[in-house]
């Protein structure tokens, strides 16, 4: 009983983190990107980056932690590496699958990409949260605006980085 909700934490937690810091890494590299150009293009190329790069070293690290652990506990054979495997995938996917949503609007071109990224990032990080909480037992309001809080802090930051350059850099081209 123990190992199987240890093994249900575990997947939610990766889940939660992989898709939470998918979400809030590339929201803030998008937004900061605009900030400083107001050019849709500089920004999508800017997060897709940010997404893959995320999503990559996301997985790899997952895969590389996860086997350093069962190196640690002495545990080996076939099972265990391929649950090391499906772990660092599903790593890998849920940051990609983060990452997509603050892209969405500069992809598809919507009228104020960033406003919409913002929104549609901000509903997620809050669902998130919410789902966090039917684990957790936790207020879903409170677990669903812990992590929106977190996501506009990075994003705001970045924003203001990515401004404040705008304003000592010299224009592109």
């Amino acid at each position: 009983m123990v190992s199987k909700r240890i093994r249900v934490a575990d997947q939610i937690s990766n889940e939660l983190f992989g898709a939470t810091d998918g979400t809030i890494s590339t929201l803030a590299v998008v937004a900061g990107v605009w900030a400083a150009t107001s050019n849709p293009f500089f920004a999508l190329v800017g997060g897709i980056s940010a997404m893959t790069a995320e999503a990559l070293s996301m997985g790899f690290s997952s895969y590389i932690a996860a086997g350093t652990r069962e190196t640690i506990l002495k545990t080996n054979g076939k099972k265990k590496r391929e649950e090391v495997i499906k772990n660092a995938l599903l790593f890998w996917g849920v940051t990609m699958g983060g990452g997509f949503v603050p892209l969405v609007p500069f992809a598809l071109k919507f009228p104020s990409p960033l406003m919409f990224s913002l929104l549609f990032s901000v509903v997620f990080l809050f669902l998130m949260g919410v789902h966090s909480a039917k684990y957790t037992k936790q207020n879903p309001s409170v677990a669903g605006l812990k992590i929106m809080v977190v996501g506009l802090i990075a994003t705001l930051v970045t924003y203001a980085v990515g401004y404040a350059f705008s304003l000592i850099a010299p224009p592109f081209g």
